[in-house]
Formats: structure tokens, sequence, C-alpha cells
């Protein structure tokens, strides 16, 4: 069978060969022609997967490497009976950590300490509770709005929108829906932004349509104290160069852009695809990960705990990386073609939990709340050990 795939799936060559004919394609430009003699179509959040684009072909599968489906026609696959699988949380932990990383540069630049400050989390599903764990083992506290998840369970604490809007920090994890009982197509517009603090942080790495910009924009306008962190858009790849110019930090769509992220989106493809064709599956993941090109940080006892974490975690990601390369933007002579680029050309970046850190005992307190970020820790190095170091707050990585 003929397999169509979106070129940035990772190894999609390697798990899929057994299956049958692999044909990559650029996923933004894939077209109906495209799929003439295909039986199964991969896709990133780019395509949009519809009757314009399925009618007519010999698709029987329809797979997505992401956890939002605004991008699927899910209804149009059932009445045809075509097969669908995505891939939820596969990029959940990346995006978690962009978040961890947006707020602690920006706390560093606008002199304040995480901990001090109460971050409202609007959607928490896969990524919304992963950035509630790592928030609160930074001991931040946080207060979460999630009507739907709130009418299926009550293990979290709940708060209606008007109290999660008095927050310090907002950040938006939700999935972009236009109908049903919770629409979040331009959840955050005029009304929403009057309720919010006149200094909040605002964090977006849903959907960019989520908020209208026009009115983000107007209210940027009046209240310069806002901040806001974006790597979502609407009209992605011809992004608002104003609204870029506005943003505290900005990024092109790929806060979940993990290579472990990505890897683990294609191992769950590969395997629902296995599974719909009877197929045993035969690639594993594990097999094609690369070393992470950083694999261990030590501290010693003199290190300042705040001073260790957001080195740690610069050390793993920094956004400032990815925000200096959307800026480019401006200087291309084609920038949505240059938007794209960075996302194709993306750089491959690893998750915390490819990282060792190496703590004395006396660091308790420190190695608890980088365990609930995500880093592998180790305790019980000698304190005569670290004294050996140099008086520099961390070692460079051990390669």
């Amino acid at each position: 069978m003929q397999i169509i795939a979106d070129e940035n799936i990772p190894f999609v060559r390697e798990a899929f060969t057994s299956l049958g004919e692999i044909r990559t394609v650029v996923g933004r430009h894939l077209s109906h022609i495209d799929l003439a003699e295909a039986s199964v179509l991969l896709v990133r959040s780019v395509t949009q997967v519809n009757e314009k684009l399925l009618a007519g072909t010999t698709v029987r599968f329809v797979g997505t490497a992401t956890i939002g489906l605004d991008h699927i026609d899910l209804a149009y696959l059932q009445q045809q009976n075509i097969g669908f699988a995505s891939s939820p949380g596969c990029n959940a932990t990346a995006a978690a950590e962009y978040v961890i990383s947006a707020l602690l540069i920006t706390a560093e630049q606008q002199g304040f300490q995480l901990r001090d400050k109460t971050v409202g989390i609007i959607g928490c599903g896969n990524v919304g509770y992963r950035v509630l764990t790592k928030l609160e083992a930074l001991g931040v506290h946080c207060i979460i709005h999630d009507p739907p998840l709130n009418e299926k369970n009550s293990h979290l604490n709940y708060v209606d929108l008007d109290t999660v809007l008095s927050a310090d920090i907002i950040t938006l994890h939700v999935p972009l829906s236009k109908t049903g009982y919770y629409p979040t197509y331009h959840l955050v517009n005029a009304d929403f932004l009057a309720k919010l603090q006149k200094d909040v942080i605002l964090v977006n790495t849903s959907r960019g349509a989520v908020v209208d910009e026009t009115a983000l924009l107007e209210t940027l306008a009046n209240c310069p104290a806002i901040s806001i962190i974006l790597d979502v858009w609407k009209n992605e790849p011809n992004i608002n160069p104003l609204l870029l110019q506005r943003a505290t930090l900005g990024t092109p769509h790929i806060a979940g852009y993990s290579f472990d992220g990505k890897v683990r989106g294609t191992e769950m493809l590969y395997s629902a695809v296995c599974d719909y064709f009877q197929h045993p599956p035969i690639w594993q993941a594990q097999t094609f990960l690369p070393t992470s090109p950083l694999t261990h940080l030590s501290f010693s006892t003199t290190v300042d705990d705040n001073t260790a974490i957001n080195t740690a975690v610069m050390a793993c990601y920094d956004v400032r990386r990815d925000d200096a390369a959307l800026r480019r933007m401006t200087q291309a002579t084609h920038p949505s073609t240059y938007f794209d680029n960075l996302r194709k050309h993306y750089p491959m970046r690893r998750e915390f939990s490819c990282i060792e850190i190496e703590l004395p005992p006396e660091k308790t307190e420190l190695a608890k709340q980088l365990r609930g970020l995500g880093f592998q820790v180790s305790i019980g190095v000698t304190l005569e050990r670290h004294e050996m170091h140099s008086n520099a707050e961390a070692s460079m990585p051990l390669t």
C-alpha cells in the first residue's frame, strides 16, 4: 500500500517502510492529487483533512502526529468509514517545558520570583496538567479553569472564568473549537482582556485563533504593562508582524517541538496503523533516539537553588533562541516561507528527562524541585567532591 506522509514527521520512512511504499510531501501544500493511490495519510497540524482533500481517493486511514484535532474533519472520516488516530500527549511534555522556560525568562527580565505569582491555567488536559505539576514543583500557586473536565471529574479544584482571570499569569492550553458548549474560538476577546490585570503575563501555546488578535493589539495599546508570550498565531504562516513586535517572546509554533515528542508521535501513529491493518509492529522508536548533546550537569553546595533551576532549564531549552530566530523574519524576502522553514529545519531539542543532575546530599529541596520539572537527579555525592569543583555555580556539561 502507498503511505503519504508529511515530510516533517521524524523517522516516518524507518517506521513505515515495512508496511508499504512511503512518499513524503510538504504538509501545507498537500493536495487531492497527491492521494490518488494512497491508502494511508499521515499529517501534522498544517494540513486540513476534509472532504475536499479526501473525496474520491483511496485513503483508508488518516493519522495526525499532533494532539490538536481542529485540522481534521472527524465527522467526514466517520461517515466514510476511514480509520483515524491522533497522538494525544505526544508533545505535551515539550509544550509544558516551553512554558516553564518562557516564564523563568520573563521572571528574570521583570525582576520577580515565579513562586510569588499566581498562575491561572485555562485548559488542564495533557499539556495544562503537566504545566500545573511543574509549576507546583517550583512552589507556584496555580488556579485552574476547565469546564469540560470539571464536568467529568472533581479531583482538581476548578475555578470559574472570572476567578482565573484575576491571576498574575494566564496560560492557555485549550483545543480550538467553534461549536459545542464551550467554544474556544476567540476565547480571548475584548471582554476577556478587559478582566485581566493591567500587568498580566498572557501565554498562548494552544492555537492562534483562540485569541482575537485585533482585540489583543487594541488592549496592548491601552495597557503597555501587559506581557504576551505567543507560540501560535492566526493565519500561520502569514503572522501579524505588529503582534510579533509587541510580544515579549514570540516563536514559530514550536512549543511542542522536542525531538522526543515528535518521535513519540511517530511511534503512536505507527502502532495505530499496525493495529488497523493487523500488521505486527516491528519498528521501535527508542532504538533511533540519538544521544542528547547535553546529558549531565552538577551543582555544588554553594549554588543558589533558583540559580540552579534556571541554569538547568536554560541549558536544556532556552526559548530566547527561537524568539530571536522568528524576529529575523522581518528581514526575510518571503516571511511566510521563512516561518515554515523555521519549523521544517528546527534544531534538535531534547526534553528535561534526558539530563541527569548531580547534587550533594544537602540539596534535598532542590532535588525535589528538579525532579518535579522532569530532570533525572542523583543525590549522595560527597561534599568533598563538590568542593573540588571551581567556584562556578554549575559545571560545564559532560559529553
